[in-house]
């Protein structure tokens, strides 16, 4: 795991620097409503890709008794399956036009559609090269796709292509990577296929299907709903402000995130085994998220200037509230992984039934109330208390443990959290030139935070969870 971590870490830092650099030129060349159209159409995107998978990729890394005429199989109805999603993601296309009353969606979703058809015949080799753990030629791949479509999106935008040239960095992606997976993967695409292995396979993919549905509508409700109600440009502000909030979990859960369930899943029958990796990873993430949030609460002017320019300073208060939703992000990104590989996705459809209610509610009140900031902090609470409500479905139901033992493990860190972030909230520091304010606010940062490590004595904590990265070679 660890070393699967280390490869992965690399190419994911790697892919976040390409795309801050991709979003550092765009920003300064296409407008926040023009991103604001990328935004919508994207959400839309999304909703597809759900069904581009069917839950099937996670249940290819779950069973082990796939053979290659399987994995034929199911590629084969996969290539039917993309024909049929893309085809209607073209006719959404016009529903979406008079939705939003803006036609340029329809030409934006014929060209989405091929990145649909792309993906979906991406779910099985990825889904294979995950299982056999080859983690090192996916951070490649994904390293190599990244920057080859960056570039050409970049030399888009500067042709003015607006919005377009988003758009066709999706395409660019899926295509590139499919290019690679048909090299790369030995697997055929016939005409006639057999049904058995998808039917194998149905009872645990179904779940994750639903899960996957229900989550989507718990992480886009807010862009749908702002784009409806407060237009184009206010759902580009915000989506900008959401998507730095999220790099972090991109950087750190990201990277443990892809290599738990295709690991994982070797030991599906050792349940103490299992707990014992859900504490050891979640008391890591929760250390270095609660530092990162702080940073990002305590500089989102510095944050917003240095990437994106002045043009978007009035997503600054919404990235300074999202930023509470960082420690509780990262930290749930994991669960997932723990449901699949206990092999309990239904348990995972039901929380995921739970949190979305349970955002959604929060999200639908943030919007009512009119702007913004408002649904960025209905946003954040609801994430908190997704945070916790997630964590006792996975311990109760997923472990059948007891929660007080988890809840005490994760108060403490979680009471340091907010005394640090009330403590910055009455520091006075305004400093004319952003990266100097910048490095004065991270040093504040750390030092705060190092101080109430040591008052809280939790500072052992934090130097075992360092250990068990890089010291201890049994994790």
């Amino acid at each position: 795991m660890r070393k699967a971590a280390i490869i992965n870490l690399i190419s994911r830092y790697s892919v976040v620097i390409i795309q801050l650099f991709i979003n550092f030129i765009l920003a300064r060349l296409i407008s926040p409503q023009e991103f604001g159209i990328v935004v919508i159409i994207t959400v839309f995107t999304n909703f597809f890709t759900i069904f581009s998978d069917l839950g099937i990729g996670a249940a290819i890394i779950q069973y082990k008794n796939l053979d290659q005429d399987d994995y034929n199989s199911i590629f084969s109805f996969m290539f039917y399956l993309g024909l049929l999603l893309g085809a209607a993601f073209i006719i959404v296309g016009v529903i979406i036009s008079d939705l939003y009353d803006n036609t340029v969606y329809v030409s934006l979703s014929s060209i989405l559609a091929i990145s649909i058809f792309f993906n979906t015949m991406n779910v099985v080799p990825n889904s294979i090269m995950l299982k056999e753990q080859r983690f090192f030629e996916i951070g490649i791949r994904t390293f190599s796709t990244a920057f080859i479509s960056g570039v050409i999106t970049i030399f888009l935008a500067f042709l003015h292509f607006s919005y377009y040239a988003v758009t066709i960095n999706a395409v660019l992606l899926a295509v590139s990577v499919y290019c690679w997976n048909r090299i790369r993967v030995p697997i055929k695409l016939n005409f006639r296929f057999s049904r058995r292995p998808l039917i194998e396979v149905f009872g645990f993919s179904i779940y994750q299907l639903l899960f996957s549905v229900i989550n989507y509508f718990s992480n886009n409700t807010d862009t749908l709903l702002i784009g409806k109600f407060m237009g184009e440009k206010n759902v580009g502000l915000y989506d900008k402000a959401y998507r730095l909030m999220s790099y972090p979990m991109t950087m750190f859960a990201g990277i443990v995130t892809p290599i738990l369930h295709p690991i994982l899943s070797n030991y599906q029958n050792d349940k103490q085994l299992l707990y014992h990796y859900l504490i050891k990873i979640f008391r890591v993430l929760l250390y270095f998220s609660i530092f990162v949030s702080c940073v990002c609460y305590f500089a989102p002017r510095e944050i917003i200037r240095i990437l994106y320019g002045k043009n978007w300073d009035l997503a600054i208060k919404s990235f300074q509230i999202l930023s509470l939703s960082i420690v509780t992000k990262i930290c749930t990104s994991i669960t997932g992984s723990f449901f699949q590989s206990l092999n309990k996705t239904e348990k995972l459809f039901k929380t995921g039934l739970a949190s979305t209610i349970l955002i959604v509610g929060f999200t639908i009140i943030g919007v009512f109330i009119g702007n913004i900031e408002s649904v960025s902090i209905f946003v954040s609470i609801a994430h908190l208390l997704n945070f916790w409500l997630t964590y006792y479905l996975l311990i109760k139901e997923g472990f059948e443990m007891k929660y007080i033992v988890f809840f005490k493990l994760a108060i403490r860190p979680y009471t340091i959290y907010i005394f640090i972030l009330i403590v910055l909230t009455f520091i006075p520091l305004k400093v004319a030139n952003v990266f100097v304010s910048l490095l004065l606010k991270v040093t504040i940062v750390t030092i705060i935070y190092i101080i109430f490590l040591v008052l809280f004595k939790e500072w052992k904590n934090l130097k075992d969870a360092y250990k068990m990265i890089w010291g201890n070679r049994n994790l």
